[in-house]
């Protein structure tokens, strides 16, 4: 099974969008005289770049051996469970703002050990591969009912759980 990466096409602010905060701190400061701020916007920039190098080249999540193991930072943060201790799969979801709920985390909980991945750069569909791939290997781990539908060709990307507002 191939790895999975974060796909780039919705990752798109990180490379089009953030960048012209740092630039156009470069030109104000070009343009001023500025040394620090000309620096802050180079700094912002590099920054930048070294983000989407590591999701493009170092972020994957992949089955290695008989360990279901997450990759990022470089290649320096990694999470590991192994295939055959895994207990279950679930879709946690975090606060967000503005009244909101983040993108479903993919947890994979072992015995010992726990993956935990934000999905929000990856397409949900491919996780059904994983998943089958993972069933296939290990039967007796439990799926929430968001992944199962997922697996089940569902489409669940317009699925909003909402969080109360304010009485305010």
């Amino acid at each position: 099974m191939k790895p999975l990466r974060p796909d780039m096409l919705i990752l798109w602010p990180s490379y089009t969008l953030f960048p012209l905060a740092g630039l156009s701190i470069l030109v104000f400061g070009a343009a001023g005289r500025d040394p620090v701020m000309a620096s802050i916007g180079v700094a912002l920039l590099t920054l930048n770049a070294l983000v989407v190098v590591n999701y493009l080249y170092f972020t994957d999540l992949r089955i290695v051996g008989d360990e279901l193991v997450y990759r990022t930072m470089f290649g320096t943060h990694r999470e590991s469970v192994p295939v055959g201790a895994l207990q279950r799969i679930d879709a946690k979801r975090y606060p967000a703002a503005h009244s909101g709920v983040s993108a479903p985390h993919f947890v994979a909980r072992g015995r010992d050990t726990t993956v935990k991945v934000n999905t929000k750069p990856y397409r949900i569909a491919e996780f059904a591969e994983l998943i089958t791939t993972l069933r296939s290997a290990n039967a007796r781990f439990e799926l929430d009912p968001f992944w199962s539908r997922v697996v089940g060709g569902e489409d669940v990307t317009t699925e909003a759980a909402l969080t109360p507002r304010s009485r305010w």
